[in-house]
């Protein structure tokens, strides 16, 4: 069973003892994202299939096949990950109909929790994943239904660029693409009419579409509480069917929606593109012209594509619907509504688009088309208050955040509520309230914006990706940060910074996890994968880990794909974050357990550490298990398997891995011990980088414990600041069995 986690008062991860811990581990994973039954990834050809059959999908075997768990898992443990982020979507919860669960795909997961839970060792926290509101937008999450719920007629929405599928450039008769999917295009989808109607009406319905009432309610609460009502009914199913679960320590909490949006809200000209709009790229309606196109009338759009210092003006291109609407007529609609048991309010006329419906503009026939409000979403009708971001994330969001967090409640007081803001934005101003309390964890993300957009490692300059979010440069040209080292130290300033907002914002108890924070593997054109040299992805991932481990920052990478393949990626829009692949695994078996220098007798572990006490260390394991170390599959393992500091006896102050030379540095505040014994700080020590026999430790102060089964190093030192460094080499002028290969400072 693994130590309970507990939260210090200044924020960090402690066990029961008091001793800080960290917590690293991965997103497992990305097929959540799509069923299993049809496999409908986002490469796949766009069929009349793909919304006939949505409402009898199944995701049962997404992330993984229940005999696959265990295989998968121990490649995970033998990275010294501890942590598990468990995506699930609203889709495969509730993608018959509102109030239709599928309790068959929450028993699958449960067995699949079980599962791991029974290897130990494996903490996990669930996330109920979304991305541009949903897979029939581009993305991941809510079922089809809930386009239906808002008018939506989303077989239209390619004819009218309500949003832009992968699907729809995948030629059905060969599978492959008949032009090549842009990178990174999937995000404009939240700039489109469909996802951006959809997050605006689910945070601000009742401000500002009032007219858009179902069963009642007005659309906002409708969409919301079925939502909730999901995620927390397979919540309570769990704690139900397996409460040991619980009582085991395995499941730490839950998050709130991943990365929510804004919607129309901060736009403060519908009739213009905003200036300092992040993501530009293809076509680039204004929001004015998403609503034309949602009604079959044409536009002259603006087209644009990325460039260092942002987006850049390509030209115009014509979008014509050709009269295809994106939203029910009335007859469509007469038909979903019985099917679904839905009564509309009487102000809400099928055909229309919902913010013409509300008088933001109007058409007569086929004439020009006319804005009306052109900062309709600038200003709370109520109250008159500026819309902008941080009104949305302390009014709007908040509102949701506050629903959410009291149902979660009901149900669980004892574990952990995950708080995850816009991505890249600021938490809301809680510091003192009651919506935060001694189990309240702050969800960050962090991608670095050059690295994603363009799908390279530039070693030579970068930009200060929160920097610009933060809209702190008044010129694009200095946010340019120049040289590996310094842009190593840009993402350790970024990640502080992140930090430091939220123990402001939120509270200093409050602690900080990066549930998502990743690289792509498929850098440079995919050279990698024809060449073997992962050097690109090597130094990305090493400089997000020097950044994390410089604050202690606990984290989960994203991802750990099991259907990667090197054509296709994650199986999703082209992206390729896993740090494992199929087609990176041996074809020889006997080559699939990574053989390490040194080995784990007895003699090893005396000759590594002759001059001072050695042994396995007691009391973590039976010394007898063995643990394979199963890297087969891993990329980039020179970056990605790295030394953590897995237990404090003190306060952590600063650690580094050096990768280039093998070496980790950690200096800590070691607690006082009752007549003066010594303190004991545990570190995940890997031997493919500290193989045993061939590693100098220096230190201020201690003795050493060495497993080299679990791959851990127990640190015996005095009080007060000590440190330890520890490399992975042979000084020339020593052999192996030198004593003085192991010194204390």
């Amino acid at each position: 069973m693994p130590p309970r986690v507990l939260v210090s008062e200044k924020g960090e991860f402690t066990d029961s003892e008091g001793h800080e811990i960290q917590l690293r581990g991965v997103n497992l994973d990305p097929s959540v994202k799509f069923p299993a039954t049809p496999n409908c990834r986002s490469h796949d050809p766009l069929t009349p299939s793909f919304y006939d059959e949505a409402g009898s999908v199944c995701f049962i075997n997404h992330p993984l096949k229940l005999e696959e768990v265990e295989h998968h898992i121990c490649k995970l443990k033998s990275l010294g990950y501890n942590t598990i982020r468990y995506p699930f979507t609203w889709e495969a919860l509730e993608h018959e109909g509102p109030g239709i669960y599928d309790y068959d795909f929450m028993d699958y997961t449960i067995e699949v929790l079980k599962k791991i839970n029974k290897l130990k060792g494996i903490y996990i926290y669930l996330d109920p994943h979304q991305d541009v509101w949903s897979r029939f937008t581009g993305g991941s999450g809510a079922p089809l239904w809930t386009f239906y719920c808002a008018g939506f007629q989303p077989r239209h929405f390619s004819d009218t660029e309500a949003t832009i599928l992968q699907n729809s450039y995948i030629n059905p008769s060969t599978g492959k693409e008949r032009e090549p999917y842009p990178k990174m295009l999937w995000p404009t989808n939240y700039f489109r009419l469909a996802a951006q109607t959809m997050f605006t009406l689910f945070f601000g319905g009742k401000k500002f579409a009032p007219k858009c009432v179902i069963n009642g309610q007005n659309i906002q609460d409708y969409l919301q509480d079925r939502f909730i009502d999901a995620v927390m009914t397979f919540y309570e199913r769990i704690q139900q069917r397996a409460p040991e679960l619980f009582i085991d320590r395995c499941i730490l909490g839950l998050e709130t929606m991943n990365e929510p949006n804004i919607g129309y809200f901060t736009d403060l000209d519908m009739s213009e593109v905003p200036k300092d709009r992040k993501l530009k790229r293809g076509t680039t309606p204004t929001a004015f012209q998403t609503f034309q196109l949602g009604e079959g009338l044409p536009a002259i759009v603006d087209t644009y594509d990325i460039s260092v210092f942002g987006p850049r003006k390509t030209g115009t291109t014509l979008i014509d619907p050709k009269g295809k609407s994106a939203w029910l007529l009335a007859a469509e609609r007469d038909n979903v509504d019985k099917r679904y048991n839905w009564q509309r309010g009487s102000e809400w006329e099928p055909g229309t688009c919902v913010w013409r419906l509300h008088g933001v503009w109007k058409r007569k026939g086929l004439r020009k088309p006319e804005l009306l409000i052109a900062d309709y979403f600038a200003c709370d009708p109520a109250t008159g208050a500026k819309v902008d971001l941080r009104y949305f994330i302390n009014t709007l969001f908040l509102e949701h955040y506050e629903k959410f967090r009291t149902k979660y409640r009901d149900h669980d007081k004892d574990s952990y509520l995950f708080l995850q803001p816009p991505t890249l934005q600021e938490p809301p101003r809680l510091k003192g309230t009651s919506l935060i309390d001694e189990k309240t964890i702050y969800a960050c993300h962090f991608y670095d914006g050059m690295s994603l957009m363009f799908k390279s490692w530039n070693k030579i300059y970068n930009v200060d990706t929160l920097g610009i979010m933060r809209e702190k440069y008044s010129n694009p040209i200095f946010s340019v940060v120049l040289g590996e080292n310094m842009i190593r130290k840009s993402f350790r300033k970024q990640l502080a910074q992140m930090k430091e907002e939220g123990k402001e914002l939120l509270g200093g108890h409050v602690p900080v996890f990066f549930t998502e924070i990743g690289m792509p593997f498929d850098m440079d054109s995919k050279k990698a994968y024809q060449s073997g040299d992962f050097s690109s992805q090597v130094g990305a991932l090493d400089a997000l880990g020097y950044a994390l481990e410089g604050g202690n920052l606990s984290y989960s990478l994203w991802c750990y794909c099991s259907q990667n393949s090197h054509e296709w990626g994650d199986c999703w829009n082209n992206e390729d974050f896993s740090i494992w692949s199929k087609d990176n695994v041996s074809s020889v078996p006997a080559a699939r357990a990574i053989q390490q220098s040194g080995s784990d007798s007895e003699s090893d572990v005396i000759s590594s550490f002759s001059t001072i006490p050695h042994g396995h260390v007691s009391g973590l394991a039976d010394s007898e298990e063995k643990h394979l170390c199963d890297y087969d599959g891993i990329r980039a393992l020179d970056a990605i398997l790295r030394p953590y500091p897995v237990k404090i006896c003190g306060n952590f102050v600063n650690a580094e891995f050096e990768l280039s030379r093998q070496e980790y540095r950690l200096t800590i505040n070691a607690e006082p011990r009752p007549d003066n014994a010594s303190g004991a700080t545990l570190i995940f020590l890997p031997k493919f980088h500290f193989p045993m026999g061939q590693t100098i430790i220096k230190t201020t102060s201690g003795t050493f414990l060495y497993d080299p089964n679990q791959q851990l190093l127990k640190w015996s030192h005095d009080s007060g600041q000590q440190s330890i460094s520890l490399r992975g080499e042979i000084e020339s002028s020593k052999k192996p069995e030198d004593p003085e290969g192991c010194s204390v400072m």
